[in-house]
């Protein structure tokens, strides 16, 4: 049973939602499904719940029942060289993209975060930022401390060029559009944009209406750009 799917709403959810990944990363729905079985089989999901609540700490939206595949997925179909996140906290969809870029191969994961900022995604007591990360996925991922605002083009600008961008930080109107237009210039044609949490305001629509990018789809709150 592939996590999630134990449910006939959510088993029809994912049929839709599984067409709508394989459009977006140009293959088929059994690659997709391929992927989200694996995911299933790795355990990986269940580790990271497990771990979150040892400490008595929420699950948080990456860890709902399809956005994590989902992400997981498109690292898995879409074999990138580089990714940029802005937005870290305890590191779920962090050790979700470096699991999927260690089973690729190949690939590094550039991450912006500035540690306790946003009131909603503070750590466990004395755990840093990424603190879920493992060591062994490490090895794949470079962490900037600070502001995106700060810190987001520099890098940008140093890595010349990406393949996939996650935006998970904080989400303000202002915050989210400046971060989509900066990334969305650096992403290679074909290249994914990702924005969680785009039902708080209108920055993701806003986006795709002045961009018109040659695909775009939601996932629930999480949008997704190809270029």
């Amino acid at each position: 049973m592939i996590y999630g799917l134990k449910h006939p709403k959510r088993v029809l959810d994912f049929l839709i939602k599984g067409r709508k990944l394989a459009k977006l990363l140009c293959c088929s729905v059994d690659e997709v499904k391929f992927y989200l079985k694996e995911l299933d089989e790795i355990q990986l999901i269940h580790a990271l719940q497990s771990e979150l609540r040892r400490y008595n700490f929420p699950l948080g939206t990456m860890l709902s029942p399809l956005r994590a595949p989902i992400l997981y997925t498109i690292v898995r179909v879409l074999k990138p060289s580089t990714v940029v996140e802005t937005g870290v906290a305890s590191g779920v969809s962090t050790t979700l993209i470096l699991k999927a870029l260690s089973l690729n191969h190949k690939g590094c994961l550039f991450s912006i975060d500035m540690p306790n900022l946003d009131p909603l995604a503070r750590l466990p007591e004395g755990k840093n930022v990424g603190w879920l990360v493992p060591n062994d996925l490490k090895e794949r991922w470079h962490l900037t401390l600070g502001l995106s605002k700060d810190k987001l083009k520099p890098l940008l600008q140093e890595l010349g060029s990406i393949d996939l961008f996650l935006h998970d930080s904080e989400h303000s109107y202002e915050n989210m559009m400046f971060e989509f237009k900066t990334a969305y210039s650096f992403l290679r044609k074909g290249g994914i944009l990702l924005a969680d949490d785009i039902t708080v305001n209108n920055a993701f629509r806003d986006f795709v209406r002045m961009n018109k990018p040659d695909y775009w789809t939601t996932f629930g709150g999480l949008g997704a750009v190809r270029k």
